[in-house]
């Protein structure tokens, strides 16, 4: 991830740096002391200034310099913080500070955390599915269906109120199998078909076409419609 990607979601507040130092700041397996001297560093890089002055976080923090300057050395070693030398117009060497190396830290925890809730709900979701259909199936899944069910959700990323549609489906049609599923979901994809609403769209439209001409007339809900064509 680049320097300015994250510059940019922070700018916009997309990510809100104090409030995660504040909440995590023990997964980053800091102090408080050190926590607030972060936040109070922080500070300086939003009011623009790149270079720190030990003295004026001292006295932000009520500590000497030797035990300022310590806990400074602290977050570069966590790896929290950097320093660069530059060389200002005068031709004197300079270390400018970056946060960028917390930055890092904080996008790569929230894209783990938002991996791992994605992971839950997916399984959820495949329980969720494996329960169902066991109890409209009235049997009890092989572990070939119960994979098949995880695909759904993990591989194909269906529609979990697809999914369930697509079951209704087979019900009406009396086919208590997963196959059968699987081929209605197949063919709402080969549609494009990307929500319940457009599912019960195009069944709808589909069932229309099944009626009988010449016989006498069917309600439309009661038509099936013969997904195995």
């Amino acid at each position: 991830m680049t320097d300015p990607f994250i510059k940019q979601l922070i700018h916009n507040r997309l990510i809100n740096v104090k409030d995660y130092i504040i909440n995590n700041y023990t997964k980053l397996e800091l102090d408080e002391k050190l926590a607030m001297l972060l936040l109070h560093i922080y500070n300086v890089s939003e009011q623009g200034e790149h270079f720190l002055s030990i003295n004026n976080l001292k006295d932000k923090m009520t500590l000497d310099f030797v035990e300022c300057s310590n806990l400074v050395l602290k977050l570069v070693q966590a790896n929290l913080i950097a320093f660069d030398i530059v060389v200002d117009n005068n031709g004197k060497r300079k270390e400018k500070f970056t946060l960028e190396p917390l930055y890092q830290r904080i996008l790569q925890d929230l894209i783990y955390q938002n991996d791992k809730e994605i992971k839950v709900n997916r399984e959820n979701d495949t329980s969720e599915l494996v329960y169902l259909i066991e109890k409209e199936f009235g049997r009890t899944l092989s572990s070939f269906e119960m994979q098949m069910i995880a695909s759904w959700i993990n591989e194909y990323h269906y529609d979990l109120g697809l999914i369930k549609l697509a079951i209704k489906e087979a019900l009406l049609s009396s086919a208590y199998n997963l196959k059968y599923v699987d081929r209605i979901l197949l063919t709402w994809q080969q549609k494009n078909i990307q929500n319940v609403e457009q599912a019960r769209e195009y069944t709808k439209t589909f069932k229309r076409y099944e009626v009988p001409k010449k016989e006498m007339p069917i309600k439309e809900e009661e038509v099936y419609v013969s997904w195995m064509k």
